[in-house]
């Protein structure tokens, strides 16, 4: 130890905020990996790794960076592959990391036949599938 150089005592970090340690965190934002993933390939434990990113905001910047890379890429595969056809995969990809869903219609038919009381239940069924579907549009675009 030098002169003057006081030894502040206490275990090494684990991880530090170095080009090469946030290269890798970017690298695991892109391919979506979990906190506990990302922590096991760099050999720390998960709260060892959530804590570094807390306390180093470049590290919680590369991580947020590499999953928005990562989407983006995602997003640019669903094009290529719906140019070529067969999208299966990168549909369940994009419903998984992309929020993104299927849209559903709902119709019904009421037959000329149906009694009074039958077309009386249907128009109550109608309109309270109206009003869900309204409100469920209105939560949406809040």
């Amino acid at each position: 130890m030098t002169a003057g150089a006081k030894n502040k005592g206490g275990r090494p970090p684990a991880l530090k905020p170095d080009a090469r340690t946030l290269k890798q965190i970017r690298g695991l934002g892109q391919i979506q990996a979990t906190t506990k993933e990302c922590a096991a390939v760099l050999g720390v434990s998960e709260p060892t790794f959530i804590k570094f990113k807390k306390d180093n905001p470049e590290a919680a910047e590369a991580f947020e960076c590499g999953q928005a890379e990562g989407r983006a890429s995602l997003r640019r595969m669903q094009f290529d592959a719906a140019k070529k056809g067969n999208a299966t995969m990168l549909i369940w990809l994009g419903k998984q990391l992309l929020d993104q869903k299927d849209k559903q219609d709902i119709t019904a038919a009421v037959t000329n036949n149906a009694s009074e009381d039958e077309r009386t239940a249907i128009d109550e069924i109608h309109s309270r599938l109206d009003r869900l579907l309204t409100s469920k549009g209105e939560a949406e675009g809040s």
